[in-house]
């Protein structure tokens, strides 16, 4: 691989206390890592394995980090944004996933992890439910490596409907078992996926399903992922039906070395020293945590707490932004928002501003590695990590005249800023532009694959569907 150094750029660093700094220093890549970082470094000029990439006038971070994404919904944007997550679920994973062939999967999922290297997303934890078949999974893990992204593709046991009005589930005591048995089969691939993938996307598992088979068979899974050092990734959204947190509390369950919970909203003292004590990582998203009722995004409860692992996320592109900008900006003001509104009951102002930048930034990089048990190989600009490395202009319209480039970042910059993204020391994007695909082709077969599923979709009666899930997650009585 070509080397890199980065010069004249303003550069993220973390100190102890996570406080932020931006001092002026170049960055040498070497193959897949970061290999010097200094002030002044200079290559030999006739040395054409270093290219110079000019960073005057750029914040240079490590990559974002999403600890929560759902990549292949890209391809559903829009069909849910006015939808509870019970509607979510009607619409999209019991509904629209009923009709996506293998190849409807690899297009969206090419199209999602794209569009999160645009927005200077590096890494993912993706929690795939998608893994339904071997095609699939195949089909889905191959669009991931040709993206470039680093992702841990978490396969996700799931029912996907058969048909649809009425629903129609497949039989899950043997269906469950035949998707396990396919998360096997491609744990034993090395790497995953074939010779293309270069170490950047690795599997997990994504497993809402604990709770939902026999005890001694969650319990068995759960021992060989932590046997196996396996990261495992859950939904803990308790309002509807998914108490992961509690599962593994309240049941003794075998503990994985790499959990990571996503939401975890409005913990109890109770739950936020579990998920520290254990080392447990939560990712917060807040976009889809206030729109679909999952509880009060809750990503400070833990940040707040020493050494708890937290991050942010997207979660679902179909709903969501793709970027993590919005996310940190809107779990930053709804904790402004949440604090002052504690100081308003009592008759006071808040005398300083009760969150700040740094807190959310910490979260989209570093504490999201943490939260994701990745901290080691990426989150930050040290020497020995691998190279995801973005650059964020500011010379935009949003972000001339920026003096504190944290608050430069998390409350005015957008993803038209991100001009260069760099995975596992490889260019992904640059000056302005995706390199791993050709997006000017890619939009047109995503475009036409979208009409074709839009006239599939029609012959669904939504509202049908809807009433089959309620009677299914048996929510009705508390449904107004």
């Amino acid at each position: 691989m070509p080397g890199y150094l980065i010069k004249n750029g303003r550069v993220l660093t973390w100190d102890q206390e996570r406080k932020s700094s931006f001092p002026q220093i170049d960055i040498l890549v070497e193959g897949q890592v970061i290999s010097k970082i200094d002030p002044n470094l200079e290559v030999n000029a006739n040395d054409p394995s270093v290219q110079v990439i000019d960073a005057s006038g750029c914040i240079v971070t490590p990559g974002f980090i999403d600890g929560h994404r759902h990549v292949f919904q890209s391809q559903l944007r829009s069909t849910v944004s006015n939808h509870t997550l019970l509607e979510y679920c009607a619409h999209l994973l019991q509904g629209r996933m009923t009709f996506l062939e293998p190849e409807d999967m690899y297009l969206s999922q090419l199209s999602g992890a794209s569009e999160a290297i645009s927005c200077g997303v590096t890494t993912v934890m993706d929690h795939s439910h998608v893994v339904t078949t071997p095609d699939h999974a195949k089909r889905c893990i191959e669009a991931t490596i040709e993206s470039g992204i680093r992702s841990v593709y978490c396969a996700s046991p799931f029912a996907i409907p058969t048909s649809l009005n009425p629903m129609t589930l497949p039989d899950m005591t043997v269906h469950h078992a035949k998707q396990i048995e396919l998360f096997k089969s491609l744990w034993n691939q090395h790497p995953l996926g074939g010779p293309g993938n270069d170490g950047r996307v690795t599997l997990g598992l994504g497993f809402d399903t604990m709770h939902w088979i026999p005890e001694a068979e969650a319990r068995e899974i759960l021992t060989f992922i932590k046997d196996n050092n396996i990261p495992l990734t859950c939904h803990d959204v308790p309002r509807y039906n998914l108490p992961a947190l509690a599962f593994l509390r309240d049941k003794s369950m075998p503990l994985p070395a790499q959990i990571t919970l996503s939401h975890t909203c409005e913990p109890s003292a109770r739950e936020v020293e579990f998920v520290r004590g254990h080392q447990i990582g939560v990712v917060c998203t807040p976009e889809s945590e206030m729109a679909m009722s999952h509880g009060m995004p809750s990503a400070f409860d833990f940040y707040r707490s020493p050494k708890c692992r937290v991050g942010l996320g997207v979660d679902s592109p179909a709903i969501c932004s793709g970027d993590l900008f919005f996310p940190m900006r809107l779990a930053l003001q709804q904790q402004r928002m949440r604090e002052n509104s504690a100081f308003h009951t009592r008759g006071k102002l808040p005398d300083l501003v009760p969150a700040h930048t740094d807190d959310v930034l910490y979260m989209a990089t570093l504490g999201g590695a943490a939260a994701i048990h990745m901290e080691s190989k990426i989150g930050s600009m040290d020497v020995g990590k691998c190279a995801d490395i973005v650059l964020v202009r500011t010379d935009s319209p949003s972000m001339i005249g920026c003096v504190d480039l944290s608050a430069a970042l998390v409350t005015h910059a957008s993803p038209a800023d991100v001009d260069t993204v760099m995975v596992n020391g490889e260019l992904v994007k640059q000056s302005g532009k995706l390199l791993k695909v050709d997006w000017d082709e890619l939009k047109v077969k995503l475009a036409r694959n979208r009409e074709a599923l839009e006239q599939k979709f029609q012959e669904v009666d939504w509202e049908w569907n809807k009433n089959d899930l309620k009677d299914l997650w048996g929510v009705r009585d508390v449904l107004e």
